[in-house]
């Protein structure tokens, strides 16, 4: 599921990064596939998360102090690989980050909903049957993104 939301993202920001940005081509789909693997570095890196947390986050309800807190982690790891990975400056990763990690939680808020199956589903089967067996922990669920 996640592979569809990236490309959904590709269609709804990828002019926007080359036009606005001045991104080309290959940097607009670096820029697009890295947040797809931030979101599956810091939702499936574990460490405890709490499930409640997750699914606001991926809902269309505002945001829990917690959810924000998990927002801002995920926007920080995107920044980093924005200027580590793919060698953007300050300014330009801070201006994809402004425009893809808002529509990247449009569509997970709009594919998950805040449904614990549908996150399940994004995680993939086996992600499902651990959603289930923990309850509200997401630890370890790294290796279930790929």
């Amino acid at each position: 599921m996640l592979d569809q939301i990236i490309n959904s993202l590709k269609e709804q920001v990828g002019g926007d990064l080359m036009q606005k940005v001045g991104l080309d081509q290959q940097q607009t789909n670096g820029a697009i596939e890295t947040a797809g693997d931030s979101v599956k570095d810091v939702i499936g890196g574990g460490g405890g998360l709490d499930l409640g947390t997750v699914l606001n986050l991926f809902s269309k309800e505002q945001n829990s102090s917690a959810a924000n807190d998990l927002l801002g982690k995920l926007s920080s790891d995107y920044l980093g690989k924005l200027t580590g990975k793919l060698g953007l400056d300050a300014g330009k990763a801070a201006s994809v980050k402004d425009l893809v990690i808002p529509a990247l939680m449009s569509l997970l808020g709009n594919k998950v909903g805040g449904n614990k199956d549908m996150l399940g589903s994004l995680l993939g089967d086996a992600g499902k049957g651990l959603l289930g067996g923990l309850g509200d922990k997401l630890g370890g669920l790294g290796k279930l993104f790929g």
